[in-house]
Order: structure tokens, then C-alpha cells, then sequence
């Protein structure tokens, strides 16, 4: 086991040597020759991980082959190299540095845990995580008995290993699959909640595992011994729920709502976070269940947990944790691989959790592939097989040629399972409705259900002016389904917030009522449903805190569950007063993935709400007390509601998308302060057309002018245009024709027009389709909201991408009547 000794003089670090204009080199100081390590780390596993990525690699996997290449296996087999770049001298810096930020690591995956999870998640995750873990334990435990390891010459203290190997096979850590879930953008995913959950499970496991062998190990040294460790380990415990926690809490308390944590609170943590490491040390436990423990009992989120993370997510998370997988990689030797009883074992402790976790997962009507999927996943290995492993390595229980061994394995199992695994798993296989969920197909009196999905108290207005521009009464009456997305911040694991609807309606108004932002929204709508007839509107409002490139997966989910029609969707660029926009990425992220995976319909609105004009500039603010309009009964209801006028134009091409949008403009027809007119626009002579749709969309205008016939807010009116510039000067007419709101499809068929004139070359956002982009943009200065409609994919049916080749048509329609637009009995007239 003598690995040999090495001795060197100890050097500065820095500052004392010959810098290179006296023949010296800047490597043999401390200082400098970490920096060097660190740049070459980083930059290897980040080109690294840019070429596994499109293999759907995990970060881990990159890390540590990246500290492979560096290490004997590869680059410091030459020894001029080794010399240079990796010398003995640096290895206690080197480790020092690692082990330090690694502690961080590992308190901020503790911070952003949420233990609740599991209950959450019913017996689930319990179920799963239980038999994932017992029967690959059972099954490694007896591959590891006899003379499993005989040919393993340099492992000590046999029995010990073995089991700590038999234990870390079998676990699966939050830590481990947290990352690789949101890497693969799965953690909204049903999946994703269940393995998050199955892995807490074995976390809490393994946990006591680890109390339970610091306990067993200060028994062997006596039993006086065994009672302090025990009684130590509860002291901690108890200063960290008792003492920190509280403070904690309190810091909440203090800081006010939005605003950021006070930065004497932070560093007071990242201090304690250091304390408790060094008693975790003192009395056996380790510092990194030391610092998990207090991460823990930090609550997650903002303000505090969002603020430690942001602290050391940067420098912590960046650049010393995969300096700890780099030192790891540095550590293995392929060239100390051989064949033996250890890797059967392995290999059997893998077959062993798939099976542990695809029966129960059957057993419990997971579909086969997700089954496959969620037990691949379940044998991910990273942070905490890497610490274990080192952990052996450090205190000499295993020699280098067993370390190596454990560590190829585990790449060589996490690089094969992840990527099969996320192959398998299509969340979207679940959003695949085979029933018609649109409004062209819904029946006049059904009740009409809507998912609205808002992001800030900017949305409110906009959404609860199409809310009432779509007529509710209780004969057509209304599901609005309110789905408050807020990005992630502080926490790992995504959470979904079924909010109570009568605990939120009976606080409206109510003195010391809640002022948070959330609050505020909610109660905003129960306002306006306040306002209607009992019966015509029903909000039930939700929130979801995740990462945008997987809300979607909530949006969409809960689309199911509820069995909406339509998701409305805010545009991801809010047009400013003073002019200007003010663009959210993450929500386009959003927009963009639930056109592509929706179930039913769905719709964006532009909301152009320059103070007297546009649709949402009828629609009192969120902040006003609705409640106080109109004449209340006993209930609290208004008999009279305030008087809502708007004037509104339906722009057909032809296609499903814009049936959509016209049978969306017939239910807002049968409002009373809502005109509608229907624009079709035909092509001219020499521009063909598909006769197929042509027929459907014939059809559909038929009907359209037989209901306009019977109805005062109905017309219909054609206009012919031969190319775009004639599109284009409809569209701007209808700025003087007075419309409040423009609805259109997203996706169209009618190709000659527009290739013609390379419109799709410069669209910003071509997922609205040519004409909703060009209506969208903040270049197309026109006062009227905009409400671009995309009709369920069903069978392959109006399944072209977004933004491919899609056309506008919008005709002014002459002589509209005089609008009065009031709102609350006060009139607004525009002309």
C-alpha cells in the first residue's frame, strides 16, 4: 500500500521567485501554479462537455473525463507534463481548494432540498425509492461476500469497504439527479417529480446509514466512547434546528418583500457554514454531512436561500466543483484497470436497481418506457459516489487500481444510462390528446375552459380583458384556470402551488389582507369574478416555481388535467409607454415550447395598452378594488356589472388556425359591447391556392355571413390583395378604422405571396407566423392588441413549424359604427 514518499521544500506563494526575465519560473510558487491548474480544468471540461452535449452527457461525465485527460491516464503519463502542470508540490493546495468549495456545494444542495417533497409526492417516490435501494443492496451484498475482492490486494479494512460499496451502489442522491434532470430540462416532468422524490427517499436513508456506522465505529473504541458520538451528533442537530433555523427565519421576516437580503445576513451564513464543518470534522460525521444538515434547515427560495445561491453558485459551483471532479479524474489510472470480481458486482448492483425500480414503477401504472426511463435514471452516479470514493482513496482503504476501477464504472454507467434514458422519455407523449380541444369545435353552450398563464402583475389587465371580451354568463359560463409562473431561484426541485380559492376570495378587502405580488394577482381575479353573475366565471388559480426550459411541462400537464381549450399566453415583450419594449427571454423560452407540445389551442396576446387605447385599456388595473363597483347584493356579487365596449377584427387567410380565431371572435360576438368584423382576404387572379381548403374555408365564411345576417356586432367583409405591400396597407388601415383588438391565426397556407418579398428573413419571432410577427413587432406602430391563435395538432393536421410561411390578411372595414368605449360608467371616446 506504500505509495511512496514524495519530499519537496514547501515554496511561497507568490511574489518571492524569479519571475521569467531572471531565469525563473512562475510555476514554482503556489499561487501561480493553482491559477494555471484552474484555467487548464475548466477550459478541457468545458469543451468537453460542448461536444458530449448533443449526446445528452451529463456535466459529471465531462468533468471527470476531463480530470482523466489530465491525469496519468493521458496527458501526465509524460512526465515533462506531470512536472510542469500537475506537480506533488501542488496536490495539498490543490485538494485544500477542492475540499473547501466542495463543502459549499454540498450546503447549497442541502439549502435548495426540500424534504416536503416526498410527502408531497405520496407513496410514490417513497415506494420506488425503498425497493430501489434494498434489493440492489441485497443483491451487491451478497456478490460482495465470499472472496469478492481477494484479487482487490490493495483494500483494507475489507468488511467496512464492502459495505460502504453495497451502500453507495445502491443509493441514488438528490445531488446526483437533481442536475442531471434539469440538464435535460425533465424536472417539471412526471418523471422528474417522481425520481426527485424516490431520490429524497434513499438520501434519508443513506443518512442514517451514516449515523449508524459513526456511532458502530465509536463503539468498537468503547461504549462510553459510542454515547458521545451519539450525544455529539445531536448536539449539532440541535444547535442547527434550535439556534440556526430560527435566525434564519427571522432574517426572512426582516427583509421586505422584493428586496434583496442583507449582505451581513449572507456572509453570517457562509461563516456558520464553516463552523459547522469544522465541528462536523472534530466529531467523526464528516464536513459534508455537516454542512448538508445546516443547508437543510435553511428554508429555500428567496429571499435568503436565492441569495446564498447567487453567492456561491458563481465562483463555488463554476469553478471549484468541477476542480473536484478534474482532481478526481487526476487520480485514475486506466492503466490500473484489470478484470476482475469488482466490476460483476457493480454490474450486478446496476441490474439490480433497474429491476428494484421498474417493478414498483409498473406496479404503481408507470408505462413500460417511463418504467425503463425512471430506472435508468435512478442509476445515475456523481458528487456523492465521487466524495465516497475519494473518501476510501484519502483514509487508504482502497489503493489507486480499485479507485480507478470504482470510477471508470461509474462513468462508464452514468454516460450510458442518462442518454438512453432521455431517449426513451418523451414528456410530451403525455400532452398527445386524440380529442378535439379547440374552440372551432366546441359546442355553443359548453362551458368554455381556459388555462391563462400570467408572469407578472403587468399580464393581469390583458388577461382579464379577453376574459370579458369572451362573454361569460352562467348559461356559456367560464373555468379560468390561473397559472402564475415564476422562474426558480434558491430551490432544486420544482414546485407546484394548488392555491385555495375560498381561503384567497374570503381575504379580498379584508384589513391586513396579504400585499405580496402573488396575492395580488390571485385576488385580482377573484374580483372580476366577483363581478359576473353567480355561475358565469369560476377561477382556480395555481402557481408554478420552476425553470423556464421545462415550465412548460406544467403548463401543458395541468392543460390535461383540467381538460382546457385554450392556453392563453402573454407575448414575451411588453411595450412601454414612452415607446420601446421590454423583452423576457425566459418567457419566450416558455411561449415557444407550449406551441410545439400543446394539447388544445392556444393563443398570444400582444397587449398594446397605451392608456386609451388597446383591449386591456378597459379593464380596470389589478390593484383597484373591483368589488366597489356596482350596486353589491348580500352575497357580495354585483347586480350590475361595469359596462365593457370594444371593437374587434377577425383577419382570415384561411386555414385551421384562422377558424380558430374566427369562431373565437363569434363567442366574443354575442357580447353586447363587442363588434365584430370578419376581414377575408383572396387572393388575386395569377395566385394559387390549395382547393381543398379552399372549400373548408368557403364553408366556414358561409357560416360566418349566415350568423352575421342575424346579428348587429357581425360582419363580414373581403378584400383582395395580390402581394404583401397590400397586406401590409390593410393591416395599417385598421388603426383608423378604430379596432381595439386584431385576432388572427398563427399558421397559413397561402405560400405565393410571401416568399416573394423574403419576409420570414427578418422575422424576430417566427413562431407567430409572418403576419403575427410582423403585427408583433414593435416596427409596426399600431395602438390595437393583437391575439394570435394556433389550433390543436391533431393527427398530423396543421402540424407545419410556427412561423413557416405564414401569412397575414387584415382589411379595414369601412364605416364602422361610432364607438363609445367606457369603463365603470365613465365614457372614453376615440375617433
Amino acid at each position: 500500500m506504500d505509495d511512496g514518499i514524495n519530499c519537496y521544500v514547501v515554496p511561497q506563494t507568490t511574489g518571492t521567485g524569479r519571475n521569467i526575465f531572471q531565469g525563473g519560473s512562475p510555476l514554482q510558487e503556489s499561487l501561480p501554479l493553482l491559477g494555471v491548474q484552474l484555467v487548464l480544468i475548466v477550459a478541457v471540461t468545458r469543451v468537453l462537455y460542448f461536444l458530449l452535449k448533443p449526446f445528452k452527457q451529463p456535466r459529471v461525465v465531462s468533468e471527470i473525463m476531463g480530470g482523466i485527460i489530465l491525469g496519468p491516464s493521458m496527458l501526465s503519463r509524460n512526465a515533462a507534463f506531470k512536472e510542469t502542470v500537475f506537480p506533488a508540490r501542488g496536490d495539498p493546495v490543490l485538494h485544500t481548494v477542492a475540499t473547501f468549495g466542495l463543502m459549499y456545494v454540498i450546503f447549497l444542495i442541502g439549502v435548495r432540498m426540500d424534504p416536503m417533497l416526498v410527502v408531497r409526492s405520496g407513496k410514490k417516490g417513497v415506494v420506488i425509492g425503498l425497493s430501489g435501494f434494498v434489493l440492489p443492496l441485497a443483491m451487491t451484498a451478497v456478490g460482495f461476500s465470499g472472496a469478492a475482492t481477494v484479487a482487490e490486494t490493495d483494500v483494507t479494512r475489507r468488511s467496512t469497504v464492502l459495505f460502504a460499496l453495497s451502500t453507495s451502489i445502491s443509493v441514488t442522491s438528490f445531488a446526483v439527479l437533481s442536475p442531471i434532470m434539469s440538464e435535460l430540462n425533465l424536472l417539471n416532468s412526471d418523471l422528474g417529480r417522481t425520481a426527485m422524490s424516490a431520490s429524497m427517499t434513499t438520501d434519508g436513508i443513506a443518512w442514517l446509514i451514516m449515523v449508524g456506522y459513526t456511532l458502530a465505529e465509536a463503539f468498537l473504541v468503547s461504549p462510553l466512547t459510542s454515547l458521545w458520538a451519539f450525544l455529539s451528533v445531536a448536539a449539532l442537530a440541535a444547535v442547527i434546528l434550535f439556534a440556526v433555523r430560527p435566525v434564519a427565519l427571522k432574517v426572512i421576516e426582516r427583509t421586505p418583500p422584493g428586496k434583496p437580503v442583507d449582505e451581513n445576513y449572507v456572509f453570517f451564513f457562509l461563516l456558520i457554514v464553516l463552523l459547522v464543518g469544522f465541528y462536523s470534522d472534530i466529531i467523526g460525521t464528516n464536513s459534508f454531512h455537516g454542512a448538508l444538515m445546516l443547508g437543510l434547515a435553511i428554508p429555500d427560495g428567496p429571499p435568503l436561500g436565492t441569495a446564498l445561491g447567487e453567492k456561491i453558485d458563481a465562483m463555488v459551483s463554476g469553478l471549484i466543483l468541477p476542480l473536484y471532479y478534474a482532481m478526481t479524474g487526476l487520480s485514475t489510472d486506466v492503466w490500473c484497470l484489470h478484470w476482475s470480481r469488482l466490476q460483476l458486482v457493480i454490474f450486478i448492483g446496476w441490474f439490480g436497481k433497474l429491476v428494484g425500480v421498474m417493478v414498483p414503477s409498473l406496479y404503481l401504472e408507470i408505462p413500460l418506457r417511463d418504467a425503463v426511463s425512471l430506472s435508468l435514471f435512478m442509476n445515475s452516479k456523481g458528487i456523492v459516489e465521487v466524495i465516497t470514493f475519494n473518501f476510501f482513496l484519502t483514509n487508504k482503504l482502497i489503493g489507486k487500481g480499485t479507485f480507478s476501477v470504482l470510477m471508470c464504472s461509474s462513468v462508464a454507467i452514468t454516460a450510458v444510462s442518462v442518454p438512453v434514458a432521455a431517449c426513451l422519455y418523451d414528456p410530451a407523449r403525455r400532452y398527445a390528446v386524440y380529442k378535439r380541444r379547440t374552440l372551432q369545435h366546441l359546442k355553443a353552450d359548453a362551458d368554455l375552459r381556459i388555462l391563462a398563464c400570467v408572469h407578472d402583475q403587468s399580464h393581469v389587465p390583458g388577461t382579464l380583458s379577453v376574459l370579458e371580451a369572451s362573454h361569460a354568463t352562467p348559461q356559456t359560463p367560464i373555468g379560468l384556470y390561473l397559472l402564475q409562473l415564476v422562474e426558480i431561484a434558491g430551490r432544486s426541485a420544482p414546485v407546484f402551488i394548488p392555491h385555495n380559492p375560498r381561503r384567497n376570495a374570503s381575504r379580498i378587502g379584508a384589513p391586513g389582507a396579504p400585499s405580496s405580488d402573488a396575492d395580488r394577482i390571485i385576488n385580482a381575479f377573484f374580483r372580476h369574478e366577483l363581478r359576473h353573475p353567480e355561475g358565469a366565471i369560476s377561477v382556480h388559480p395555481f402557481t408554478t416555481i420552476s425553470p423556464y426550459a421545462s415550465m412548460h411541462d406544467e403548463v401543458c400537464r395541468l392543460a390535461v388535467d383540467k381538460r382546457t381549450s385554450l392556453i392563453l399566453l402573454h407575448y414575451h415583450k411588453r411595450h412601454m409607454l414612452a415607446g420601446g419594449a421590454h423583452a423576457a427571454a425566459g418567457l419566450r423560452v416558455v411561449n415557444r415550447k407550449v406551441l410545439e407540445v400543446s394539447p388544445c389551442s392556444v393563443a398570444v396576446f400582444v397587449d398594446r395598452n397605451a392608456g386609451s387605447v388597446g383591449l386591456s385599456s378597459f379593464i380596470p388595473g389589478p390593484m383597484q378594488d373591483y368589488s366597489s363597483s356596482g350596486s353589491s347584493t348580500g352575497s357580495g356579487r354585483p347586480t350590475s356589472a361595469p359596462q365593457f365596449r370594444a371593437a374587434v377584427a377577425a383577419l382570415f387567410f384561411g386555414g385551421g388556425d384562422d377558424r380558430e380565431a374566427m369562431s373565437y371572435a363569434v363567442r366574443m360576438a354575442r357580447h353586447p359591447g363587442v363588434t365584430v368584423a370578419v376581414v377575408r382576404f383572396l387572393p388575386a387572379r395569377g395566385i394559387k391556392d390549395d382547393p381543398a381548403d379552399r372549400r373548408v374555408d368557403n364553408r366556414a365564411i358561409e357560416e360566418m355571413k349566415a350568423l352575421a345576417a342575424r346579428s348587429r356586432n357581425m360582419r363580414v367583409k373581403e378584400e383582395l390583395v395580390g402581394d404583401m405591400e397590400r397586406i401590409v396597407e390593410v393591416l395599417r388601415g385598421l388603426d383608423k378604422a378604430g379596432y381595439d383588438l386584431v385576432v388572427v391565426g398563427m399558421r397559413h397556407r397561402w405560400y405565393p405571396v410571401m416568399p416573394a418579398n423574403g419576409l420570414s428573413d427578418w422575422s424576430e419571432c417566427p413562431e407567430l407566423g409572418v403576419i403575427g410577427d410582423l403585427l408583433a413587432s414593435s416596427d409596426f406602430d399600431t395602438p390595437y392588441s393583437v391575439l394570435i391563435m394556433k389550433q390543436q395538432d391533431q393527427a398530423g393536421l396543421n402540424a407545419a413549424v410556427p412561423g413557416a410561411q405564414d401569412l397575414w390578411r387584415s382589411g379595414s372595414v369601412s364605416g364602422p359604427p361610432p364607438r363609445t368605449l367606457s369603463t365603470s360608467g365613465s365614457g372614453h371616446h376615440r375617433q
